[in-house]
């Protein structure tokens, strides 16, 4: 049988309209000038920038980031999505399109520091999964760095497998130096 593509639009407007989500103990919400303290001080903190594989982002780049409005046009682009716990900006996940045509697309997390080993990534992770298989995925991929052990955890408890190690495949934009990463995936059937 033929694959039919995402429509990207139609995968804009799925997430639009699920947001807010409410999960167990987080609200996932879109972004707002109000988070933009909190996600400053995540976005740069060296120990989250250095597995993120960029610089960290200026004052400018991070007040656009509070200010664009998300959206799955093409392959690609992400949809970032602001992770609150008890009314506090705690991290984000995305949900990315990566082949519209393929069906694919991609998830991630950040957490702050101060909020990491207390399950919210995986929480976030898990509905993030469910948001990519809502907008008719039927592949979606984690890309983590390869010494971030702890989201590969995640991954694995989100019925990911690892698929791939991809040996020092790229120059981490933070370090300077290579890194490798690893693939980790799950297919729609296998939910």
């Amino acid at each position: 049988m033929p694959v039919s593509p995402i429509d990207p639009a139609v995968a804009t407007a799925t997430i639009d309209a699920a947001l807010p989500l409410r999960t167990e103990r987080l609200v996932l919400r879109r972004f707002t000038t109000d988070d933009l303290d909190a996600f400053r001080a995540y976005q740069s903190d060296p120990d989250t920038v250095r597995y993120l594989w960029r610089p960290i982002l200026t004052p400018e780049q991070m007040g656009a980031r509070m200010s664009e409005t998300p959206a799955l046009a093409k392959d690609g682009d992400a949809y970032g999505i602001a992770i609150e716990h008890d009314g506090t900006l705690v991290g984000e996940t995305v949900v990315k399109l990566t082949d519209a045509a393929g069906r694919q697309a991609e998830i991630g997390w950040i957490l702050a520091p101060e909020h990491r080993g207390r399950g919210y990534a995986a929480e976030a992770g898990r509905a993030a999964l469910e948001l990519a298989w809502a907008i008719g995925a039927h592949r979606v991929t984690a890309v983590l760095d390869h010494e971030n052990q702890s989201s590969a955890r995640i991954a694995e408890r989100l019925g990911m497998r690892r698929e791939a190690v991809m040996v020092d495949d790229g120059v981490n934009g933070f370090t300077g130096e290579y890194g490798s990463t690893e693939i980790w995936a799950v297919l729609e059937r296998e939910r």
